[in-house]
């Protein structure tokens, strides 16, 4: 049995009853999280302080270790002399045989060097392909950048999610080990199977952010005007301008519907009622919102540019799209036959691909292997 340590402030969100938004690499974590225990691994989670939070009784026997105080200290100082020796404190604490980072960043730089000093094997998960190429540069800094790189380079193994991934690690650090693995979804033992029942709008799910292209869900929503559209997310603080714009101009939409931040429990039944979960994203990794809506059966719309190794287009899952005009085309040509086609795919697909059980224990196997080459 291996003692797994996961790293990931926002995971608390996801946590406690009342719910709190949280990015996909949370989800993806808390996925990975499930599997691992669900195999008998020992698993730990360093995850933000929230004293008011009221954890969910399925999450009540998880071994949560506070992250530092993100409010304590002077800006940049902290980190010196506050948070840094706070990590190294509670990594020796529980000192585990993994510890994985869901997001890389320049800190990743800093938890690197503290799984060097304490022999930890460092397992760095790319959340998102922008990470990779020349798209860091719109909001990372050269200083965030270099240090960044240097904690890929301290991983004992990076993590990637598609082929683009794997193939940029290799390009820019060819000396690092590195995996390709699909991200794990919680399955039930009773997978979702009504595919039948009525779906009477188009959903979209997520942050409202750059990375989400409001715009572009506004185009569509705006040329679509016989389907009904509801949109479920939140509003990052500090937006661009962009976003806020296009987010007052679906607002004014008659066929474009609000529902508000919904919790983990609600997404299921909301995707169920879709037509159509809608990505309109610049980038992404693999959205975990593609695997919500397979396990309900509700086939995916995606553009060209966020469909990672064809997988939306080569098992026939849904409508991949190179731009507005070519989307319309594709979706007024759907019949009732295809959809339902599409539908059972997709359920079938997020079966075979992404139990997280199954996935956990492919982990597994990946570390035990390189393990034993390492000792001989």
């Amino acid at each position: 049995m291996a003692r797994f340590l996961f790293y990931d402030d926002q995971l608390i969100n996801i946590l406690q009853q009342h719910e709190k938004p949280s990015g996909g690499a949370a989800v993806q974590t808390f996925s990975w999280i499930r599997g691992l225990t669900k195999v008998g691994q020992d698993v730990f989670i360093l995850t933000g302080a929230d004293k008011n939070a009221i954890l969910k009784e399925e999450c009540r026997d998880y071994k949560i270790i506070p992250l530092y105080d993100n409010n304590k200290g002077v800006r940049w100082l902290r980190w010196g002399y506050y948070r840094l020796p706070y990590l190294y404190s509670k990594v020796k604490q529980v000192k585990p045989d993994y510890l994985y980072q869901s997001v890389p960043g320049w800190a990743s730089f800093l938890m690197g060097s503290v799984c060097y000093l304490l022999n930890i094997k460092y397992l760095l998960r790319i959340s998102n392909d922008n990470l990779l190429d020349e798209r860091i540069n719109r909001q990372h800094s050269g200083f965030k950048r270099f240090f960044l790189e240097m904690g890929i380079k301290m991983a004992y193994c990076v993590l990637c999610q598609n082929e683009y991934q794997l193939s940029q690690v290799k390009k820019k650090y060819p000396q690092k080990q590195a995996l390709k693995i699909p991200n794990p979804i919680y399955l039930s033992h009773s997978p979702y199977t009504d595919t039948t029942q009525d779906r009477s709008y188009i959903a979209w799910v997520g942050l409202f952010q750059y990375q989400k292209n409001l715009k572009l869900l506004y185009e569509i929503a705006s040329t679509l005007t016989d389907e009904q559209f509801k949109v479920a997310g939140k509003e990052l603080y500090g937006n661009d301008a962009d976003t806020k714009l296009y987010l007052a101009k679906l607002k004014e939409l008659p066929n474009v519907e609000f529902v508000g931040f919904l919790s983990r429990d609600e997404i299921p039944s909301f995707l169920a009622k879709a037509k159509y979960l809608l990505n309109t994203s610049h980038y992404e990794g693999f959205s975990n919102t593609f695997l919500e809506a397979m396990t309900v059966g509700t086939p995916i719309i995606s553009s060209d540019k966020v469909n990672p190794d064809g997988f939306i287009s080569n098992n026939n899952l849904g409508i991949v799209y190179k731009d507005l005009q070519d989307l319309v085309q594709h979706y007024r040509a759907v019949s009732a036959e295809k959809y339902s086609q599409m539908s059972a795919n997709a359920l079938g697909y997020v079966v075979e691909h992404h139990d997280h059980e199954a996935l956990a224990n492919r982990l597994l196997y990946f570390l035990e292997k390189r393990e034993k080459v390492a000792v001989t």
